[in-house]
């Protein structure tokens, strides 16, 4: 797939994989595969692996590369697949190789972590990454790795930099790299079915979602109200099936991974275990858990 034609599907709803990991610690491809599978099927537009919600920090280079053949041959031309990819350039560029011999899509580049690049470390960064692979890529800005407007612009100017992906939050600033770059890049909103209304507002052709992989009904309903300008129906789902797991999410470090598994968990679904130093949902809050996706239930009903 090329980049141009990658661009064109991130619009709609982004599934976020996580990587399903046993009791005692090893990848558990099969449930990959089957949640990949269903992901295809779900509506989304595109499905996504090796992101924070799928723990990429977490992975050997060899599960990784694993997890990238498994879940194209899960996807089975489906939907469009893309991998995050993360560390430093030349790791990144094995990585992204990788990927690209694998048959995926395109990358979504992850944050670095004890490193803040310049303008022009970023920049040539990313040229080594199209070089590697001469796929697709997405700018994945976030806290502690927030892309300037100008940032953006200037990768932009590289062919396979094809989205950017906000989720700082900053809509002041995602209006102005929108109005900088034009329709160079697809906007995504990282930020999620909770602040769908705003970013769609704001130039969002797309938003991303791990609620997708345990309530797809939701995310996709959320967005075909966006869609409809049906702010009402953004608002009440919103308020009913997505700000109360957002609230567990946030309640504690690892929560933002860990409320995802363990809906699925609960669901029969693969979510799988937490990989440490991340933990399991405390029992007290699974309980709220429980709750909560009784009353998605009963919405969806």
């Amino acid at each position: 797939m090329t980049p141009d034609e990658l661009k064109s599907h991130l619009r709609g709803v982004l599934a976020f994989a996580p990587t399903p990991f046993t009791a005692a610690g090893a990848v558990d491809f099969d449930g990959l595969a089957a949640q990949v599978d269903r992901l295809s099927q779900s509506g989304a537009s595109v499905v996504v692996i090796g992101g924070a919600v799928g723990e990429f920090f977490s992975l050997t280079r060899e599960e990784y590369r694993e997890c990238m053949r498994v879940a194209v041959d899960a996807v089975a031309g489906r939907v469009p697949l893309m991998a995050g990819i993360g560390h430093s350039t030349i790791i990144a560029c094995d990585l992204a190789a990788c990927a690209a011999s694998a048959g995926v899509d395109g990358l979504m580049i992850n944050p670095l972590y004890m490193a803040t690049p310049t303008i022009d470390g970023w920049y040539r960064h990313y040229a080594e990454l199209a070089r590697a692979s001469g796929l697709g890529m997405m700018i994945f800005s976030t806290v502690g790795s927030v892309y300037s407007a100008a940032m953006v612009e200037r990768l932009a100017e590289i062919d396979e930099v094809i989205a950017l992906k906000d989720e700082f939050g900053d809509l002041k600033l995602f209006a102005e790299i929108r109005d900088r770059v034009g329709g160079r890049l697809a906007m995504v909103n990282g930020m999620a079915e909770e602040l769908a209304g705003p970013y769609f507002a704001a130039g969002a052709s797309a938003f991303t979602s791990g609620v997708i992989n345990f309530a797809p009904q939701v995310s996709l309903a959320i967005h075909q109200a966006g869609i409809d300008e049906n702010w009402q129906d953004v608002h009440r789902l919103v308020d009913v099936a997505i700000r109360p797991i957002a609230q567990l999410r946030a309640r504690k470090p690892g929560y933002m991974i860990a409320v995802i598994k363990e809906a699925m968990n609960i669901l029969g679904l693969p979510g799988g275990h937490m990989r440490l130093p991340l933990e399991p949902v405390a029992p007290a809050d699974r309980a709220e858990l429980e709750t909560v996706l009784r009353q998605i239930s009963e919405l969806a009903a």
